[in-house]
Protein backbone atom coordinates (compact mmCIF):
# COMPACT_ATOMS: atom_id res chain seq x y z
CA UNK A 1 0.00 0.00 0.00
CA UNK A 2 2.82 2.40 0.81
CA UNK A 3 4.42 1.75 -2.59
CA UNK A 4 1.08 2.34 -4.32
CA UNK A 5 0.61 5.58 -2.37
CA UNK A 6 4.10 6.76 -3.33
CA UNK A 7 3.46 5.83 -6.95
CA UNK A 8 0.19 7.76 -7.04
CA UNK A 9 1.70 10.82 -5.38
CA UNK A 10 4.67 10.68 -7.76
CA UNK A 11 2.38 10.45 -10.79
CA UNK A 12 0.30 13.40 -9.53
CA UNK A 13 3.45 15.45 -8.94
CA UNK A 14 4.81 14.58 -12.39
CA UNK A 15 1.53 15.48 -14.06
CA UNK A 16 1.35 18.75 -12.12
CA UNK A 17 4.93 19.60 -13.10
CA UNK A 18 4.25 18.70 -16.73
CA UNK A 19 1.13 20.89 -16.70
CA UNK A 20 3.11 23.72 -15.14
CA UNK A 21 5.92 23.39 -17.69
CA UNK A 22 3.49 23.23 -20.62
CA UNK A 23 1.80 26.46 -19.48
CA UNK A 24 4.81 28.17 -17.93
CA UNK A 25 4.44 31.38 -19.94
CA UNK A 26 0.75 31.72 -19.05
CA UNK A 27 1.48 31.02 -15.39
CA UNK A 28 4.35 33.53 -15.38
CA UNK A 29 2.13 36.18 -16.96
CA UNK A 30 -0.50 35.70 -14.24
CA UNK A 31 2.12 35.72 -11.49
CA UNK A 32 3.45 39.02 -12.84
CA UNK A 33 -0.07 40.44 -12.85
CA UNK A 34 -0.50 39.35 -9.22
CA UNK A 35 2.86 40.85 -8.28
CA UNK A 36 2.00 44.09 -10.07
CA UNK A 37 -1.28 44.28 -8.16
CA UNK A 38 0.48 43.72 -4.84
CA UNK A 39 3.09 46.34 -5.74
CA UNK A 40 0.37 48.85 -6.65
CA UNK A 41 -1.26 48.23 -3.25
CA UNK A 42 2.10 48.77 -1.53
CA UNK A 43 2.56 52.04 -3.39
CA UNK A 44 -0.87 53.26 -2.31
CA UNK A 45 -0.10 52.35 1.29
CA UNK A 46 3.24 54.14 1.03
CA UNK A 47 1.51 57.23 -0.33
CA UNK A 48 -0.96 57.15 2.59
CA UNK A 49 1.90 56.74 5.08
CA UNK A 50 3.81 59.65 3.56
CA UNK A 51 0.70 61.82 3.69
CA UNK A 52 0.17 60.89 7.36
CA UNK A 53 3.82 61.64 8.11
CA UNK A 54 3.52 65.04 6.44
CA UNK A 55 0.39 65.75 8.52
CA UNK A 56 2.25 64.73 11.66
CA UNK A 57 5.10 67.09 10.78
CA UNK A 58 2.60 69.92 10.42
CA UNK A 59 1.10 69.00 13.80
CA UNK A 60 4.53 69.13 15.40
CA UNK A 61 5.09 72.55 13.87
CA UNK A 62 1.76 73.67 15.31
CA UNK A 63 2.71 72.36 18.77
CA UNK A 64 6.05 74.16 18.53
CA UNK A 65 4.29 77.37 17.54
CA UNK A 66 1.86 77.02 20.49
CA UNK A 67 4.77 76.41 22.89
CA UNK A 68 6.48 79.54 21.61
CA UNK A 69 3.30 81.59 22.01
CA UNK A 70 2.66 80.29 25.56
CA UNK A 71 6.29 80.84 26.53
CA UNK A 72 6.22 84.43 25.31
CA UNK A 73 2.98 85.13 27.18
CA UNK A 74 4.24 83.46 30.34
CA UNK A 75 7.42 85.54 30.33
CA UNK A 76 5.47 88.73 29.96
CA UNK A 77 3.03 87.68 32.72
CA UNK A 78 5.89 86.87 35.06
CA UNK A 79 7.50 90.19 34.21
CA UNK A 80 4.31 91.89 35.35
CA UNK A 81 4.24 89.84 38.54
CA UNK A 82 1.51 87.42 37.50
CA UNK A 83 2.90 84.25 39.01
CA UNK A 84 -0.46 82.52 38.76
CA UNK A 85 -0.63 82.97 35.00
CA UNK A 86 3.05 82.12 34.61
CA UNK A 87 2.59 78.91 36.62
CA UNK A 88 -0.49 77.85 34.66
CA UNK A 89 1.27 78.54 31.35
CA UNK A 90 4.28 76.56 32.55
CA UNK A 91 2.04 73.53 33.20
CA UNK A 92 0.62 73.71 29.65
CA UNK A 93 4.04 74.28 28.16
CA UNK A 94 5.46 71.24 29.97
CA UNK A 95 2.57 69.06 28.72
CA UNK A 96 3.02 70.32 25.18
CA UNK A 97 6.76 69.72 25.28
CA UNK A 98 6.19 66.14 26.48
CA UNK A 99 3.64 65.62 23.72
CA UNK A 100 6.04 67.07 21.18
CA UNK A 101 8.87 64.80 22.35
CA UNK A 102 6.66 61.70 22.14
CA UNK A 103 5.30 62.60 18.73
CA UNK A 104 8.77 63.46 17.45
CA UNK A 105 10.04 60.04 18.50
CA UNK A 106 7.05 58.34 16.88
CA UNK A 107 7.51 60.44 13.74
CA UNK A 108 11.19 59.49 13.57
CA UNK A 109 10.31 55.80 13.79
CA UNK A 110 7.57 56.31 11.22
CA UNK A 111 9.99 58.13 8.91
CA UNK A 112 12.41 55.21 9.15
CA UNK A 113 9.59 52.82 8.29
CA UNK A 114 8.62 54.98 5.33
CA UNK A 115 12.19 54.91 4.05
CA UNK A 116 12.20 51.13 4.38
CA UNK A 117 8.90 50.92 2.47
CA UNK A 118 10.33 53.19 -0.23
CA UNK A 119 13.31 50.88 -0.67
CA UNK A 120 11.05 47.82 -0.80
CA UNK A 121 8.72 49.43 -3.32
CA UNK A 122 11.67 50.56 -5.42
CA UNK A 123 13.19 47.09 -5.35
CA UNK A 124 9.80 45.59 -6.13
CA UNK A 125 9.41 47.90 -9.12
CA UNK A 126 12.84 46.94 -10.43
CA UNK A 127 12.14 43.25 -9.96
CA UNK A 128 8.79 43.65 -11.70
CA UNK A 129 10.50 45.33 -14.65
CA UNK A 130 13.00 42.46 -14.77
CA UNK A 131 10.10 40.01 -14.77
CA UNK A 132 8.41 41.92 -17.57
CA UNK A 133 11.58 41.79 -19.63
CA UNK A 134 11.96 38.11 -18.82
CA UNK A 135 8.36 37.50 -19.84
CA UNK A 136 8.90 39.18 -23.19
CA UNK A 137 12.01 37.08 -23.74
CA UNK A 138 10.17 33.92 -22.70
CA UNK A 139 7.27 34.72 -25.02
CA UNK A 140 9.64 35.34 -27.91
CA UNK A 141 11.54 32.13 -27.15
CA UNK A 142 8.29 30.17 -26.90
CA UNK A 143 7.07 31.61 -30.20
CA UNK A 144 10.37 30.69 -31.86
CA UNK A 145 10.22 27.22 -30.33
CA UNK A 146 6.70 26.64 -31.61
CA UNK A 147 7.66 28.01 -35.01
CA UNK A 148 10.65 25.67 -35.06
CA UNK A 149 8.49 22.69 -34.15
CA UNK A 150 5.96 23.62 -36.82
CA UNK A 151 8.75 24.19 -39.31
CA UNK A 152 10.28 20.81 -38.55
CA UNK A 153 6.87 19.15 -38.84
CA UNK A 154 6.15 20.83 -42.16
CA UNK A 155 9.66 20.04 -43.38
CA UNK A 156 9.21 16.40 -42.43
CA UNK A 157 5.86 16.27 -44.22
CA UNK A 158 7.36 18.06 -47.20
CA UNK A 159 10.31 15.68 -47.26
CA UNK A 160 7.92 12.72 -47.25
CA UNK A 161 5.84 14.23 -50.05
CA UNK A 162 8.96 15.06 -52.05
CA UNK A 163 10.21 11.50 -51.60
CA UNK A 164 6.91 10.10 -52.85
CA UNK A 165 6.95 12.48 -55.81
CA UNK A 166 10.53 11.51 -56.65
CA UNK A 167 9.66 7.81 -56.54
CA UNK A 168 6.62 8.39 -58.72
CA UNK A 169 8.76 10.29 -61.24
CA UNK A 170 11.33 7.50 -61.26
CA UNK A 171 8.61 4.90 -61.96
CA UNK A 172 7.17 7.11 -64.69
CA UNK A 173 10.58 7.49 -66.32
CA UNK A 174 11.17 3.74 -66.13
CA UNK A 175 7.80 3.06 -67.72
CA UNK A 176 8.43 5.63 -70.45
CA UNK A 177 11.90 4.19 -71.10
CA UNK A 178 10.48 0.68 -71.34
CA UNK A 179 7.79 1.86 -73.73
CA UNK A 180 10.39 3.69 -75.82
CA UNK A 181 12.61 0.57 -75.95
CA UNK A 182 9.65 -1.59 -76.94
CA UNK A 183 8.57 0.87 -79.63
CA UNK A 184 12.14 1.06 -80.98
CA UNK A 185 12.39 -2.73 -81.06
CA UNK A 186 9.05 -3.00 -82.87
CA UNK A 187 10.12 -0.36 -85.38
CA UNK A 188 13.43 -2.12 -85.99
CA UNK A 189 11.67 -5.44 -86.48
CA UNK A 190 9.17 -3.93 -88.86
CA UNK A 191 11.94 -2.21 -90.83
CA UNK A 192 13.90 -5.46 -91.07
CA UNK A 193 10.80 -7.23 -92.32
CA UNK A 194 10.21 -4.60 -94.94
CA UNK A 195 13.82 -4.76 -96.03
CA UNK A 196 13.66 -8.55 -96.25
CA UNK A 197 10.45 -8.46 -98.24
CA UNK A 198 11.92 -5.87 -100.58
CA UNK A 199 15.11 -7.90 -101.03
CA UNK A 200 13.28 -11.16 -101.67
CA UNK A 201 11.01 -9.49 -104.20
CA UNK A 202 13.81 -7.98 -106.33
CA UNK A 203 15.83 -11.21 -106.20
CA UNK A 204 12.86 -13.14 -107.53
CA UNK A 205 12.37 -10.64 -110.31
CA UNK A 206 16.08 -10.80 -111.27
CA UNK A 207 16.06 -14.60 -111.24
CA UNK A 208 13.00 -14.68 -113.45
CA UNK A 209 14.66 -12.33 -115.92
CA UNK A 210 17.87 -14.38 -115.94
CA UNK A 211 19.90 -11.82 -113.98
CA UNK A 212 19.84 -13.48 -110.62
CA UNK A 213 22.61 -15.16 -108.66
CA UNK A 214 24.46 -17.71 -110.82
CA UNK A 215 23.39 -21.30 -110.13
CA UNK A 216 25.61 -24.39 -110.41
CA UNK A 217 24.60 -26.59 -113.38
CA UNK A 218 24.39 -30.30 -112.47
CA UNK A 219 25.51 -31.23 -115.94
CA UNK A 220 28.67 -29.22 -115.60
CA UNK A 221 29.40 -31.01 -112.33
CA UNK A 222 28.86 -34.40 -114.06
CA UNK A 223 31.21 -33.47 -116.90
CA UNK A 224 33.86 -32.42 -114.34
CA UNK A 225 33.62 -35.66 -112.51
CA UNK A 226 33.93 -37.68 -115.74
CA UNK A 227 37.00 -35.75 -116.73
CA UNK A 228 38.60 -36.51 -113.34
CA UNK A 229 37.81 -40.26 -113.53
Amino acid sequence: MRTLSLLMRGAIADNAQALHDANAVTILRQQIRDAAGALATARRELAVAMAYHAAEARALDAIGARIDTLSDGARRALADGREDLGSEAAVHIAALEDERSDRRAAAARFAAEIERLKRLVGQGGERLRDLDRGLQTARTTEALRRAGLEGRRVTALSAGALGEAERTLARLREAQAAEADAAEADAAEALAGLEAEAASGIEADLDAAGYGRPRTDPRAVLDRLRAQA
